[in-house]
């Protein structure tokens, strides 16, 4: 009788834990998209080499001010997703 009181708290504790974990996630996703699109765009589509487009052959390519501050960001955001989602997977498989 203890044993299953145990581990019922136990499950309903690591159901809180992982859906706070995945709040955490989707939050971090969401970051990750505005980021992304505040991001100015780094190199030309596929289909300026049909045009013959090259405006930024020999323009400095070096990330300099908002441009490096938000790459950085998205790699900080990146890996924290990704240990997020890690640590949800094992909980997920550990607790139930």
């Amino acid at each position: 009788m203890l044993n299953t009181v145990i581990n019922l708290f136990a499950s309903s504790t690591g159901s809180k834990i992982i859906l706070g974990l995945e709040i955490v996630a989707m939050i971090v996703a969401v970051v990750m998209v505005i980021v992304g699109l505040l991001q100015n765009k780094k190199s030309q589509t596929g289909l300026s080499a049909i045009n013959g487009g090259n405006e930024e052959l020999f323009s400095n390519s070096k990330e300099r001010g908002m441009d490096k501050t938000l790459s950085i960001w998205m790699l900080s955001l990146g890996i924290v997703f990704f240990i997020v989602a890690l640590v949800i997977c094992i909980l997920t498989n550990t607790i139930l």
